[in-house]
């Protein structure tokens, strides 16, 4: 995942640098009034593109950086937690195994799916689990959390073959009882964990269980 950003941010830079430095060559072509051979005005258009390739680059970090931070500043002051990468396992009306993200505030869960938002009220979730290697059908089967003396283990696995579970049974607008999967996208990040960890956190301050 690191090494496909990695490439698509170099792929970016390139792209923009071709196109600075076919604009700059128009221009100074344009505007070539000393009679500057073709292959000088193609090193400067390279060479100067590069310079103001760096300079939008790094200006265009700086701006995402600083938004970032003003960002995670305003959700710690309104209590708001985030999570990704994640995968809907199943549970929503959104594709199954598809890429997800969720937000956490202290009234709302929201599930960011296929690009479309989820989301559902602290007070309408009735429980929520974290496990490991679950049988995924039969929790969307029952709609109902089932709880398990193997901790919803299907059997022993080797540590990278592990798959990290967010179970959480809701109540829907017609008071049905249902249940959604969520699990991590990296095993080594425990992001399920934390977002289980965290919404058990908010239940039991907000609703007092």
């Amino acid at each position: 995942m690191k090494n496909n950003k990695k490439t698509a941010g170099c792929g970016t830079i390139i792209f923009l640098w071709v196109i600075v430095s076919a604009v700059l060559g128009v221009i100074l072509s344009s505007v070539n009034e000393t009679g500057q051979g073709i292959g000088f005005i193609i090193s400067a258009s390279v060479f100067i593109g590069f310079a103001i390739t760096i300079v939008i680059t790094l200006f265009t970090r700086a701006f995402k950086a600083s938004t970032e931070v003003k960002r995670q500043k305003k959700d710690r002051q309104e209590g708001i937690t985030r999570y990704s990468p994640l995968i809907h396992v199943g549970g929503l009306p959104a594709p199954e195994n598809s890429k997800a993200s969720v937000v956490l505030t202290p009234a709302e869960l929201i599930v960011n799916c296929d690009g479309h938002e989820y989301v559902l009220s602290i007070k309408k979730i009735l429980d929520v689990d974290y496990q490991i290697n679950i049988d995924e059908a039969r929790y969307l089967r029952s709609g109902l959390m089932e709880r398990t003396a193997a901790s919803g283990m299907d059997g022993t696995a080797e540590a990278r073959n592990l798959k990290h579970y967010a179970i959480i049974s809701y109540e829907d607008a017609q008071e049905v009882h249902k249940t959604f999967l969520l699990r991590d996208e990296d095993v080594r990040k425990e992001v399920v964990f934390n977002l289980i960890e965290r919404l058990r956190l908010i239940k039991k301050t907000t609703i007092g269980e």
